[in-house]
């Protein structure tokens, strides 16, 4: 009986497309700070239909608000209309400046527990995993509401059935390909993630930002570091590869690297050596490596920097800390530091590091930016902060979160200008 009913379900599902005349859906979505989202949803119907047949009410898309729906001849965005075998719906896709990680369901409490057994104590601690589970999804679920008509006039019914995505299309994190670097110290692998520019050229040589995710996709999988938020895709942006074309490489770490006790794991040594194999792979600039990352990742961007301080041209560090009494090499670096006021952590600890600088004799730029400014203002914020001309520069975001943190940070104009106008 429940597998008829299945059947059933399933079967009606199918239907739907074949009774719509829909031919296939496909769900195009967008890496934004809080991560992954759908912002189109392009319907492909089997004859062109007529634009001035549609009108907001004729879709819906399950949980997501529509603000525009139009016929196009090609399955893409247009600033107008026109007939064609595509209907494109577009929907609301912004940041959430309060959005908070699902809440963990019994299993996920299990599997903690178990994993605090095994550390011998509660706390995340370097070298162990978190489990991977968070999800971005770029799926879609429409529906059609209304009537709607073909080019030559024949009427395609509203059948107010659901119709799932057929195909899932992410712009800028699709560009980036996959690949798999063996630790020469473990043998163990280390997935990551590598974006060439479009018309990348090996006789010509090409900054380097290595971006490093947060403890929330730990051992997920190897994309996840590109759906979690936008700090490995907001260098790969057409915009951005405009002003500054770069290779952008974003490990996918099987284990937290770092922990709050100041240990690590050897997963950042290996890291270590999978930039130096690039290198060797594709032409880098070797003046011009750049480290990002926001929490885990941030700490463990000051450990790379602590271990190599002649590897990287600059670092762009988001919302994390380290030990500041460990800090004190770091003021002859380049780095913007970016922490909300609501993360008391990162806050204090880096405010002490920066005292640390400032007692050595160094210069630090300081200021404190509304995170709700539209990123233009916020660039225009930046701008004021590099001509000040120091090295070593720190933004207070007001208010907010740990995670709101990344939300805001990366893709800000001014910040990734003075990124790399550093050279080592």
């Amino acid at each position: 009986m429940v597998l008829a009913v299945f059947l059933g379900l399933a079967q009606a599902q199918n239907n739907s497309m074949s009774d719509s005349h829909v031919q296939s859906v496909t769900a195009i979505s967008r890496v934004l700070g809080d991560g992954r989202k759908v912002e189109t949803v392009v319907l492909q119907y089997d004859a062109p239909i007529k634009n001035s047949s549609l009108s907001a009410g004729s879709f819906q898309v399950a949980d997501k608000e529509v603000i525009r729906i139009y016929a196009n001849n090609a399955p893409e965005r247009a600033l107008k209309g026109t007939d064609g075998q595509y209907v494109i719906v577009e929907v609301k896709a912004e940041v959430d400046l309060n959005a908070k990680p699902p809440m963990p369901s019994e299993a996920d409490m299990e599997k903690k527990r178990e994993r605090d057994r095994m550390q011998g104590g509660p706390g995340l601690r370097a070298g162990w995993s978190t489990g991977g589970d968070d999800k971005y999804p770029g799926s879609a679920v429409v529906t059609q509401t209304a009537d709607i008509k073909t080019r030559t006039g024949k009427t395609y019914k509203a059948t107010g059935l659901p119709m799932e995505s057929t195909a899932e299309k992410c712009l800028v994190a699709d560009n980036f390909r996959q690949d798999t670097f063996v630790s020469p110290y473990t043998g163990q692998e280390l997935p990551y993630n590598l974006y060439l520019p479009d018309d990348y050229n090996p006789a010509e040589q090409y900054p380097l930002v290595l971006f490093i995710h947060d403890a929330g996709v730990a051992s997920g999988d190897v994309t996840h570091t590109l759906y979690q938020g936008n700090g490995a895709t907001s260098w790969a942006e057409p915009e951005a590869q405009a002003r500054h074309k770069c290779i952008v490489v974003a490990p996918e770490y099987p284990v937290i690297t770092v922990d709050d006790n100041w240990n690590y794991s050897h997963h950042l040594d290996a890291t270590i050596a999978l930039l130096k194999e690039l290198q060797t792979k594709y032409s880098v600039d070797p003046k011009r490596i750049y480290t990002t990352g926001q929490s885990m990742g941030c700490m463990s961007s000051i450990v790379l920097m602590l271990k190599e301080p002649d590897l990287f041209a600059a670092a762009l560090l988001v919302a994390g800390k380290w030990n500041p009494s460990l800090m004190g090499p770091l003021d002859r670096q380049h780095i913007w530091i970016i922490s909300c006021e609501g993360d008391a952590s990162s806050n204090t600890l880096q405010g002490q590091a920066v005292a640390t600088w400032r007692n050595q004799g160094s210069k630090v730029t300081e200021a404190t930016w509304d995170m709700t400014l539209p990123k233009e203002q916020l660039s225009e914020e930046a701008n004021k902060m590099r001509a000040e001309g120091n090295h070593l520069l720190f933004t207070h975001l007001t208010g907010g979160s740990h995670r709101a943190t990344w939300f805001v940070a990366y893709g800000i104009e001014g910040v990734q200008d003075w990124l790399f106008e550093q050279h080592k």
